[in-house]
């Protein structure tokens, strides 16, 4: 498990799989992994609005799995910074996703250097991952500006989206029953551990930590935040917005010779 599975299709990974690929969900998903999927305890999904990296290729499309973990990103950081930050070596693909995870993976799994990381990640990020040091839990992180939520439904199933109005789409299309007062929108700055080793999600932890946007991410956070969000869901959102914000950098004129 040293080197990432990032390039293929299909991939057992130690008791993991990964299933992805390239196009429209309706090319990629194969009806034959619904079983599997009803039958496993935690399942991460993600669709992909290309920021960083070539849309066609497997190495660039989630769910990741970067040494110890398998995780998705919604959102574009500063992968460069954390590269210098952590000495991170060099990717496999061409994402800010796989940088992350490598800082991510890079801490061991120990919550205190986990917060480091997510503390020193510049821009917007909404995360979802699972590690291999601790099998039976998914953690859920919001950094700065991306908006992450989470829902219950009836029979105790915990699920996560970016749109918190995804939920009741997606519960009447799969039979389960999400009541409106079990979502919940993630305040910026806030890393979950959810437990789900007995059949039950079980909230194993809640810690805090200092989100930092560019000053760009509150620009585009109409456009690439709360596209498709309702005016209450945004309203609601913009309450547990905390986040510092750095400034754009300044542009200086080189001073010609001859002057």
């Amino acid at each position: 498990m040293a080197s990432p599975v990032v390039s293929r299709r299909d991939v057992h990974a130690g008791g993991w799989r990964v299933f992805k690929g390239a196009g429209p969900f309706s090319k990629i998903w194969d009806p034959k992994l619904t079983e599997v999927l009803d039958r496993s305890p935690a399942a991460l999904g993600h669709t992909r609005w290309a920021t960083q990296g070539d849309t066609r290729r497997l190495a660039n499309s989630s769910p990741l799995q970067v040494g110890q973990l398998i995780g998705t990103h919604n959102g574009d950081v500063d992968a460069l910074d954390l590269r210098d930050a952590y000495e991170l070596p060099d990717p496999k693909g061409q994402t800010d996703t796989e940088v992350l995870m490598q800082a991510l993976d890079q801490a061991g799994g120990v919550i205190a250097a986990t917060l480091q990381v997510l503390e020193s990640t510049l821009g917007r990020a909404a995360l979802a991952w699972t590690d291999r040091r601790w099998p039976n839990l998914v953690m859920l992180a919001r950094t700065a500006v991306s908006p992450l939520a989470v829902a219950v439904d009836d029979d105790g199933n915990l699920f996560w989206a970016s749109n918190p109005g995804w939920f009741p789409v997606a519960a009447r299309r799969s039979g389960v029953r999400i009541q409106r007062n079990r979502i919940w929108l993630m305040p910026e700055g806030t890393l979950l551990l959810v437990d789900h080793s007995t059949g039950a999600p079980l909230l194993a932890g809640r810690h805090r930590f200092t989100a930092t946007a560019r000053a760009r991410d509150d620009r585009l956070a109409p456009i690439v935040a709360y596209r498709g969000f309702t005016k209450s869901d945004r309203a609601a959102d913009q309450k547990l917005i905390s986040h510092r914000t750095l400034p754009d950098p300044v542009l200086r004129r080189s001073t010609p010779l001859w002057v």
